[in-house]
């Protein structure tokens, strides 16, 4: 209860980024292509507009729901599924990429081709070194597979993920990478939809939620981004899902053995994308608060030993690709690291964001792990004094970098949907809604749409909370706890760690998709409170006056 209460004050604080906030990417010139990650702050009181749109899109929202809600709950998860799919297809499409040029895409990208095309040179340490001057290796514009995975080898998961996909598509092929990023996506909608099941959403909560998907622009153009992000985070996701299963079953073996499958499909999950340990640290704390429900502690023992698993699993493909190519990555970059970056401010990025501090570090110190700690350390601690130190200053850096993570409208979307070369030279669909006139409409309606969730979010945890306080002391029930801790402590365990940590809209979009249930039960909140609204206003009326509308009622059926 106190978790879901501190993640309703969370909500609040980025509901008030959002409204007084809107964070915009500059671009160097019109052309597509040209857009940087430098960031135009827009702060003030919203416009008259903005307040009108966000009371529209309110009503518009609530309306459509309670109308959905008359519908079969299945077809309309069927349509919805299809609706989302079908979307994503026609914007990919629209983009046409050929090629991609998000730094990081690139060097898996180039890593994955070199392993399937058996060039295991090209993983030596002597084939284009940081510094080299030859032009084969200036030409690259990137670094080698050997360098990059030296600098992180947690990627080593990633690119097996791209390799899996070039080798049953083709090389390089960066619409099958898309289309299957979108069927994870697809995927993600219909776990969700089922965890929303054990959250307590009703006819009206499920119409709620398939209209905030359906006009959630980041969710439906997020398969753009040519990374295992969406598929990462829907197999983590999934397997947390899994594992809610296992609370209301009975048989101990079916329950036990649906906990393991659960956090070994969570172990996967993360090794296409490391950060989110985070969900599996939440499902395990979901255990503990599921557990002191039902009282059947041997679930708390298998899911710790489970959870140990998943974290084997995301730890094998180094070693793997170690062995394939007969080369030693190291450590890394130091944990550190990443929060240093994270409390730097580089000149090019917002607060927060990405700088070549901790890649500075390590060509500095020869790839020295302990060095590097003590780089990172020291600036991290330096930096907080100065920031505890001058609180204005501390104030105004933590704005900045959780406005931009939070408070950017398109999560960033827009931006790598055009990191890239257009087959069609995105003309038609894309263009319109990334540099035409469609571009502004499309940022309007997604600020917009960002309040409103964020609105509907809080509402709808205002309101959970007061339910999980009225049965406090009722008995069963562990997997609708299991999927409140679960949904509650994932998106506080992603916000808290991407206050420190280095973060960008794009890594904070999964987080931000799991306040959809919680919206929609926000949503069907305010639905049956102004249906209980109506009911009293007509039972307070004199019997006179509603025998008389039940009359005329009656005459104008008969008529």
């Amino acid at each position: 209860m106190l978790a879901l209460g501190f993640q309703a004050a969370v909500v609040a604080v980025l509901l008030m980024l959002s409204i007084c906030f809107t964070v915009m990417f500059e671009r160097k010139t019109p052309e597509l292509g040209d857009v940087t990650e430098r960031v135009r702050y827009h702060l003030g009181l919203p416009s008259i507009p903005f307040v009108l749109g966000v009371v529209a899109l309110l009503v518009v929202l609530a309306l459509l729901a309670a109308g959905i809600s008359r519908f079969p709950k299945r077809w309309v998860l069927v349509a919805l599924l299809a609706y989302v799919t079908i979307m994503q297809i026609i914007w990919i499409t629209s983009l046409g990429l050929t090629t991609y040029r998000y730094p990081d895409s690139w060097s898996l990208m180039d890593a994955a081709d070199t392993l399937l095309k058996g060039n295991l040179n090209q993983f030596s340490p002597e084939f284009c070194p940081p510094g080299a001057t030859e032009a084969t290796c200036i030409s690259r514009g990137n670094p080698s597979a050997y360098t990059y995975l030296s600098y992180y080898p947690f990627q080593s998961g990633p690119m097996l993920w791209y390799l899996l996909i070039f080798a049953l598509f083709g090389v390089k092929n960066v619409f099958a990478f898309q289309i299957v990023s979108a069927l994870a996506i697809t995927a993600l909608v219909a776990v969700l939809w089922r965890l929303g099941t054990h959250l307590g959403l009703e006819a009206v909560g499920y119409g709620a939620f398939t209209v905030l998907v359906a006009t959630c622009a980041p969710l439906l153009m997020f398969a753009a981004f040519v990374y295992p992000n969406a598929v990462g985070f829907f197999i983590t996701i999934a397997g947390a899902a899994v594992v809610a299963e296992a609370f209301h079953m009975k048989k101990v073996w079916t329950s036990g053995l649906t906990i393991v499958a659960g956090f070994l499909i969570c172990g996967i999950g993360i090794v296409f994308k490391s950060t989110y340990q985070i969900v599996i640290l939440a499902a395990i704390l979901a255990v503990i608060f599921a557990v002191w429900r039902n009282r059947r502690l041997w679930q708390l023992i298998v899911a710790f030993a489970s959870a140990g698993g998943a974290f084997v699993i995301s730890k094998l493909p180094v070693s793997l690709v170690q062995h394939w190519t007969g080369q030693d990555f190291g450590k890394g970059m130091p944990m550190i690291s990443w929060i240093a970056l994270g409390l730097g401010e580089p000149g090019n990025a917002p607060a927060g964001w990405w700088s070549r501090f901790a890649l500075d570090a390590f060509e500095k110190t020869g790839n020295d792990y302990a060095q590097q700690v003590q780089i990172s350390t020291g600036f991290v601690k330096d930096r907080l004094a100065e920031l505890l130190g001058n609180p204005s200053e501390g104030l105004r850096f933590f704005t900045a970098k959780l406005a931009s993570e939070w408070a950017e409208p398109t999560f960033m979307t827009s931006l790598y949907s055009e990191l890239g070369d257009s087959s069609n030279h995105f003309s038609g669909l894309a263009s319109f809604l990334l540099v035409g006139r469609g571009s502004n409409i499309l940022l309007r309606y997604e600020n917009v749409a960002q309040t409103v969730m964020y609105l509907l979010a809080f509402i709808g945890l205002v309101a959970l909370t007061r339910a999980v306080f009225r049965s406090r002391n009722e008995e069963g029930n562990a997997d609708k706890v299991f999927v409140q801790v679960l949904l509650c402590a994932s998106f506080l365990g992603g916000f808290l760690c991407y206050v420190l940590w280095e973060a960008k809209g794009i890594y904070t979009l999964p987080f931000y998709l799991l306040l959809i249930p919680m919206a929609a039960y926000g949503i069907q909140t305010m639905v049956a409170w102004s249906r209980g609204v109506y009911r009293r206003r007509f039972a307070a009326r004199p019997a006179a006056v509603r025998g008389t509308v039940i009359s005329e009622n009656s005459h104008e059926s008969e008529a």
